[in-house]
C-alpha cells in the first residue's frame, strides 16, 4: 500500500490518541503498510511530536501548522500534501485491528467503479445514513439506497473511510465549519454525485476522548451551516 494510499490523520491535544493510531498501522501492516501523514495543529507543549517522540519519528511526514486551524482546514491540507491516489481518514481516536482488514477494504474501492468513498464501521456504530430535505430539516436516517453484499451505498457515513483523493479535493471540507463539518460535507457530496458506501464486514476501534480543556462549540458551528444551507434543523432519525 505504500505507493497507493495515504493514511491521513488531524491531531490536537490528543498525542496519546494519535500514537496508539500510529502504532497500530505499523503492528497490524509492517512494512506494507500506507504512508502515515499527521497534521497538528495543537498548543507547542501539547503536541504529538513533542509528546510522542517515538511515534511521531514512525510517520512518513509530520505537518505542523499555527494554533488550532480547524478540523476541516486540517484536513483540506492533508489532501494537499500527498500524492497517492488513495486516501484513508480517521479520527486520531480511532484504531487499526484485525477487524479493520485496510488492504481488502482499498481493493473493494478499486474494484466497484460506482464507488468513490468506502467507510468501515466505528466499532459496531455508524452505520449507513441517508440524506433528505423536508422543507427547511435536513433527516439523516438509519438506511441504503443499494446493497451488494456486505456493501450498503448510502449518502452519509463515519469518520473511517478510504476515497479517491481527487474526490475528495473537489468536495473539499468547508473551513468556516471547525466542528459540525461532517453532515455539510456528505450533503454537499451527495448534491455533486459523490459515490458513498459502507461496508458492514471491516470496523475500526473507536474509544472517545477528549482534549484537554475541550470545549464544545457545536451549536454555533450547527448554526452556521444551518444557516449556509437555507435549513433550520438537522433531524438525526
Amino acid at each position: 500500500m505504500r505507493d497507493q494510499v495515504t493514511f491521513c490523520i488531524k491531531t490536537i491535544h490528543r498525542p496519546q490518541c494519535c500514537a496508539a493510531l500510529v502504532r497500530s498501522i505499523h503492528e497490524h501492516y509492517g512494512d506494507q503498510r500506507p504512508t502515515i501523514h499527521v497534521l497538528d495543529d495543537g498548543k507547542p507543549e501539547l503536541r504529538f511530536s513533542a509528546n510522542c517522540p517515538g511515534e511521531a519519528a514512525m510517520v512518513d511526514r509530520l505537518i505542523e501548522t499555527e494554533y488550532d486551524i480547524g478540523l476541516s482546514a486540517g484536513r483540506n491540507r492533508l489532501l494537499e500534501f500527498g500524492d497517492s491516489s488513495i486516501v484513508v481518514f480517521t479520527d486520531d481516536d480511532h484504531l487499526v485491528t484485525d477487524k479493520t482488514r485496510l488492504p481488502e477494504l482499498v481493493a473493494k474501492l478499486n474494484k466497484h467503479h460506482d464507488l468513490d468513498l468506502l467507510a468501515g464501521l466505528s466499532n459496531n456504530d455508524e452505520r449507513p445514513r441517508l440524506l433528505r430535505v423536508k422543507g427547511r430539516k435536513l433527516h439523516i436516517p438509519f438506511g441504503h439506497y443499494q446493497k451488494r453484499g456486505s456493501i450498503c451505498w448510502c449518502h452519509y457515513v463515519g469518520n473511517c473511510f478510504v476515497a479517491y483523493r481527487d474526490v475528495l479535493q473537489a468536495i473539499r471540507w468547508d473551513e468556516s465549519l471547525k466542528v459540525e463539518e461532517h453532515w455539510d460535507f456528505f450533503w454537499r457530496a451527495k448534491i455533486a454525485g459523490m459515490n458513498v458506501a459502507v461496508d458492514l464486514q471491516h470496523s475500526f476501534k473507536h474509544e472517545h476522548v477528549d482534549p484537554p480543556g475541550y470545549k464544545r462549540r457545536r451549536p454555533e458551528f450547527l448554526k452556521a451551516g444551518l444557516e449556509k444551507h437555507g435549513l433550520e434543523k438537522v433531524i438525526w432519525r
